[in-house]
């Protein structure tokens, strides 16, 4: 239920304001909340791994910017949105995380039942249609099965890894979207995202060691 309500946040906050300062903010709190919880529930995994945890963090603030970097008016509406987004985010990872190795596969049928459920309701509640058309049905079911796939990936890994650090490499994804823009799009980067890229690079070396 956390991720479903962090999606929902997201998207309003994304329709409601700039996209160079949702993102950041979201990626960033989502990683912050599982680093914390996991320093409270397990032993420290090491300073050099902390480090690279931290400097993942900076790495998600830099290649998120986009073409307007972070400028502008953005409305205290749409950051609360984008933080509480955020949270609910780092507490999926944290709650997720806490599953150990012998639950197999299972924690992720009940995310996805519990957040179709959450989903339902909720457009029940609204009254938004739940029609869609072939194309985009192809598309959400795409969207769908990766989503399922990333969130066993991340089960596999926080079981088996400390959360802090696996939290913390799992909110690297702003970086994936944008090599995927250089690579489809041919999106031009500016020179603070492929900092973060770098960033982003040495925090994967980091936190293996």
């Amino acid at each position: 239920m956390a991720g479903a309500a962090g999606v929902v946040l997201l998207y309003r906050a994304l329709a409601g304001g700039m996209m160079a300062v949702v993102a950041p903010v979201t990626a960033i709190t989502a990683a912050l909340v599982p680093i914390v919880a996991g320093l409270l529930t397990a032993h420290s995994p090491g300073t050099l791994a902390l480090s690279g945890a931290g400097l993942a963090v900076l790495a998600i603030a830099l290649v998120s910017l986009g073409e307007g970097g972070i400028s502008g008016a953005v409305s205290p509406r749409v950051v609360g949105a984008a933080l509480a987004a955020g949270a609910l985010f780092g507490v999926f990872f944290a709650l997720l995380g806490q599953a150990d190795e012998g639950a197999g596969m299972w924690p992720v049928l009940a995310v996805r039942v519990s957040s179709i459920g959450f989903g339902l309701a909720l457009a029940a509640r609204t009254g938004v249609s739940l029609r869609l058309g072939p194309r985009v049905l192809g598309w959400a079911t795409a969207a769908g099965l990766l989503d399922s796939a990333a969130n066993a990936l991340y089960l596999a890994a926080a079981s088996r890894g400390h959360l802090s650090i696996v939290a913390a490499i799992a909110a690297l994804y702003p970086a994936s979207t944008v090599l995927l823009a250089l690579a489809v799009d041919r999106e031009r980067l500016r020179p603070a995202q492929i900092a973060g890229l770098g960033f982003a690079a040495g925090a994967l070396v980091l936190a293996s060691l």
